[in-house]
């Protein structure tokens, strides 16, 4: 019974960490979820922003539709979110990144469940790109090469 219990508790604060982390469900293939103060208003802002460029747009329709982004802020957690998917540390902590400033991770989904929604259990992604912002427009895109994620190549968001 107690096992019931831990499982259920956890899908419990899992959903309420959902609840408070700025997120946006799937928006023409793109859900997006926010570690970056600000609300559900400044997180599409800034994936409109990133969509717009014309480098972002070109990834964008060679992937299937289903895509997430991340908005971290610093290279420290893009580096933490490379680790997770299974990156080498090394690897991941010589991405020619900015130190501070806004950092986009479009992630593509890399799951079977289609009719799940983006936050849903037992989805998984991979880093694709990754886009910094500077000012009001996108100021580098580093492509990644997914043979740079020979751990856990298959990450869940939660």
């Amino acid at each position: 019974m107690s096992l019931v219990a831990a499982i259920g508790g956890a899908f419990a604060l899992r959903q309420l960490s959902l609840h408070l982390i700025t997120h946006l469900d799937s928006w023409g293939g793109v859900a997006a979820i926010s570690f970056l103060p600000g609300d559900t208003r400044e997180l599409d802002a800034l994936v409109q922003l990133a969509k717009a460029d014309p480098a972002v747009q070109d990834r964008l329709n060679k992937t299937d539709g289903r895509i997430l982004v991340q908005a971290t802020d610093g290279k420290p957690s893009v580096v933490h979110v490379m680790i997770d998917a299974g990156m080498m540390w090394a690897q991941a902590k010589n991405l020619p990144l900015a130190e501070k400033g806004i950092k986009l991770v479009f992630l593509q989904r890399k799951d079977q469940y289609l009719d799940k929604g983006p936050f849903e259990a037992g989805v998984r992604w991979q880093p694709a790109f990754i886009v910094e912002v500077e000012g009001q427009r996108v100021s580098r895109l580093i492509d990644l090469n997914q043979v740079s994620f020979p751990g856990n190549p298959l990450m869940p968001i939660f």
